[in-house]
């Protein structure tokens, strides 16, 4: 949900570019992929996924700082076969991974129906929306999901035991912002709740995440301490398993992740999958926009008056955050200026 608006508290988007790109230059990032991963960071928040974006800072830093994610990271493509790729990220922030794959396979997918590709060595890819929507705006559907440590329990288990493995996926509309779907395969995403601990939040919904013990907590401190709870019991499971298939094991990637905490790469040992399909090269952009306006206007219709296709809403709070400023909740602010006191790059009031 997108934090409220406060206008003591909201900053333009180009002020938040500049001192993000500054702080993580501040952590040996070069000039351009650290301006590529504020950018996504930031264009998160200008969507409203506030979980995801500039909150994401302080994290990013601290991996950065102690070797976790490796600053000078060059992504490349280290197999392919046909309309498959494999990206090797070497162990960099998730942006800039991610950005490289999907380019390499959008550049592959202007002369072929599909393309799929097989990312390792990753860090966090933070919100799957931003990179499946550039590519719906460059008329592609894209399909992208993650592998994550485990977080989330199984029937039975006390603490985690697989990931929630995040999906997402977009397509072009014509002469509309893309269809963008994003979720996480617990009932909410480990942030949300990363969030409420930080805006000092008393209880989380009980369905949300089990306590240490196994039992459902309403404590978010307990609820990071445990375990995320699937989505619709069975089948989020089984839609995390089908990206631990999808991402890891048709990559050769092992499973579960064995690299431990605060060492050097340990953060950047995830792994992700991406699909992407050229409507244009498979029925024609023509049949495939009339064939996609036919089911949305059932969809919308259906829906009444109020009714919203899935990344409109991300779409509009883009332009109004573009134009208006990104609003920072108390507790986020005061983690921003902390960092920006760190690391030399004060935070603009």
């Amino acid at each position: 949900m997108p934090a409220s608006p406060d206008a003591a508290n909201t900053l333009d988007s180009g002020t938040l570019q500049a001192w993000s790109t500054r702080v993580l230059m501040g952590f040996g990032v070069a000039e351009e992929p650290a301006a590529l991963t504020a950018g996504l960071l930031l264009r998160t928040s200008l969507r409203g996924i506030d979980t995801h974006g500039i909150a994401r800072m302080p994290g990013y830093v601290d991996k950065l700082a102690s070797g976790e994610v490796n600053a000078r990271a060059v992504p490349r493509i280290d197999a392919d076969a046909a309309s498959w790729l494999r990206c090797d990220g070497d162990g960099g922030l998730g942006q800039v991974v991610a950005s490289f794959a999907l380019e390499q396979a959008m550049a592959l997918a202007r002369h072929q129906p599909l393309v799929a590709c097989h990312i390792r060595a990753t860090g966090h890819l933070a919100a799957l929306a931003v990179y499946v929507a550039a590519a719906a705006e460059q008329g592609f559907f894209a399909f992208l999901c993650q592998r994550t440590p485990p977080v989330m329990a199984l029937p039975g288990a006390s603490g985690p035991v697989i990931g929630n493995n995040p999906l997402a996926f977009a397509l072009p509309l014509a002469g509309c912002a893309p269809l963008v779907f994003d979720m996480a395969n617990s009932v909410v995403a480990r942030g949300n709740v990363a969030q409420a601990v930080r805006e000092g939040q008393d209880t989380v919904p009980p369905e949300w995440a089990l306590g240490p013990d196994g039992q459902p907590t309403t404590d978010p401190v307990l609820a990071l301490q445990g375990a995320m709870q699937p989505i619709a019991g069975h089948k989020g499971l089984g839609l995390a398993m089908l990206v631990e298939c999808l991402a890891a094991s048709m990559g050769g990637i092992a499973s579960p992740p064995d690299a431990a905490a605060g060492t050097a790469g340990s953060a950047a040992n995830a792994s992700a999958f991406a699909l992407v399909i050229n409507p244009a090269l498979t029925i024609g952009r023509e049949a495939f926009d009339a064939s996609v306006r036919a089911w949305m206007e059932t969809y919308i219709a259906a829906g009444g008056p109020d009714a919203r296709y899935p990344g409109q809403r991300q779409a509009e709070c883009e332009r109004q955050r573009s134009r208006d400023g990104v609003p920072l909740p108390a507790g986020l602010l005061a983690e921003l200026r902390t960092l920006g006191e760190r690391t030399g790059c004060p935070l603009p009031a």
